[in-house]
């Protein structure tokens, strides 16, 4: 399986020329065999309401369903597959001092009429205040579901993500982003967020 990687393309901006690289895309992060066993995984766990940074909840912003993934043997393939794409993704674009992993990894569900409305994942908590990038991969077939966007604003001019299956869109945590409101069918993505030191 081959993974690819390529960063947002934007005019010529400061830097010496070169344009600012705001997410990272990468093709074929996981299977379409491994997309149905994330699947299968959020059928058989207990699904919970959606809710905002730092265990805020209010549906004018958000309506969802998620299940945490559990620390457990079974998805161990699953946090080394996600750290060694965020590391390759931090090498070629970002950049950031990153520590890893301090929150279980989510599968987040939308539904008919659910929606996750402008946002950014960064938040005050001692651990969402640690959220430096936020990586998500399209577990769904496109063709499964009608509405349920996944647009991006870093720079004013929303961008839509890829809604390959399997593929993954990493960014800074403090990107604004939504989820547009679902029109028929089910989207299902997997969500994690790399943590460290403060920004300086």
């Amino acid at each position: 399986m081959s993974h690819t990687s390529s960063a947002s393309h934007v005019p010529p901006g400061p830097g010496g020329g070169k344009p600012p690289r705001h997410w990272a895309i990468i093709n074929n992060a996981f299977s379409t065999d491994e997309c149905e066993r994330l699947n299968a995984a959020f059928k058989e766990l207990d699904a919970k309401d959606g809710g905002l940074v730092a265990g805020r909840f209010d549906q004018k912003v958000r309506q969802s369903a998620l299940v945490w993934l559990p620390e457990s043997e079974e998805f161990d393939w699953v946090i080394q597959r996600m750290t060694r794409l965020a590391a390759d993704a931090n090498r070629d674009v970002f950049r950031y001092a990153l520590n890893g992993f301090e929150e279980r990894l989510q599968l987040a569900s939308y539904g008919p009429g659910h929606y996750y409305d402008w946002h950014i994942d960064r938040g005050r908590g001692a651990v969402a205040g640690r959220r430096k990038l936020t990586m998500s991969v399209q577990l769904t077939d496109p063709k499964d579901y009608v509405g349920g966007e996944f647009e991006l604003n870093a720079d004013g001019r929303p961008f839509q993500v890829p809604v390959d299956r399997g593929a993954m869109v990493v960014f800074p945590a403090h990107t604004l982003h939504r989820v547009a409101p679902v029109v028929s069918g089910n989207r299902l993505s997997l969500v994690a967020w790399v943590h460290g030191p403060d920004f300086v």
